[in-house]
């Protein structure tokens, strides 16, 4: 059996004196799609945080792909094929296609090449805007770039962090559409997404995270008859 995405296990997390996350489990399998909601304020953005190394847990153990990663830093996850969107994140003085090809810094010039062409092949309305500052785009379509900029490095982990947030919806129907297509591709994703409808539409499963730690986690098919259970875990409240 193929070893999990992610797996995050017992995981504990302070800021200083604060704890924040209380002993958390979760699981993201080869070519999943798991979103991860609640209420603001539970600890969904730190426990993204921790997963993409970005903070370092007080207790507990982070997989990838079956490799112990809890004590490495962020750019070595980068390294084994984790990738992090997190809000719509640009230099907006440089153009697009300056984005892009910082973004690959790292890579070898002709890998960094193919990744700009493939991340612009996947989001031809950002061909398109290739020389305009970035500071011009929309915010869908500053959203698209930082998905873009993800793709450079091909990971086969994505996390993503509030997709929709202050997005038209036709804009996020079309950011979920390629959430989809990229996920059919054998990607596997994890989504930390506040609007729980956004979530139940995209998702294979959701986990609910309340006070610190994983409340429930159902399949989507099994919530669609049931909006009071959906509004007990968003609210906060115990299932």
């Amino acid at each position: 059996m193929p070893n999990d995405a992610l797996s995050a296990t017992g995981i504990d997390c302070s800021y200083g004196p604060v704890q924040v996350l209380f002993g958390v489990d979760l699981r993201v399998g080869p070519g999943e799609l798991v979103g991860l909601c609640g209420p603001n304020g539970v600890g969904k953005s730190t426990l993204l945080r921790v997963l993409s190394g970005l903070h370092r847990p007080t207790a507990g153990r982070v997989e990838l792909f079956g490799a112990d990663v809890t004590g490495v830093p962020a750019v070595r996850r980068v390294r084994l094929g984790l990738a992090t969107v997190v809000g719509q994140a640009a230099f907006g003085s440089l153009s697009v296609l300056d984005n892009l090809r910082l973004h690959g810094y790292a890579m070898p010039p002709a890998q960094a090449r193919g990744g700009v062409d493939a991340a612009l092949a996947v989001f031809p309305r950002l061909a398109q805007r290739a020389h305009q500052p970035a500071a011009t785009l929309s915010g869908g379509e500053r959203q698209m770039l930082v998905l873009a900029k993800a793709l450079i490095q091909r990971p086969r982990l994505l996390l993503v962090d509030e997709l929709s947030l202050g997005l038209a919806p036709i804009v996020v129907g079309g950011l979920l559409e390629l959430l989809r297509r990229l996920n059919a591709t054998g990607m596997s994703v994890l989504v930390v997404e506040q609007s729980v409808n956004v979530a139940l539409s995209l998702v294979d499963r959701i986990c609910f995270m309340e006070r610190g730690a994983i409340a429930a986690e159902h399949r989507p098919a099994d919530l669609a008859a049931r909006p009071e259970l959906v509004r007990s875990l968003m609210l906060g409240g115990h299932a």
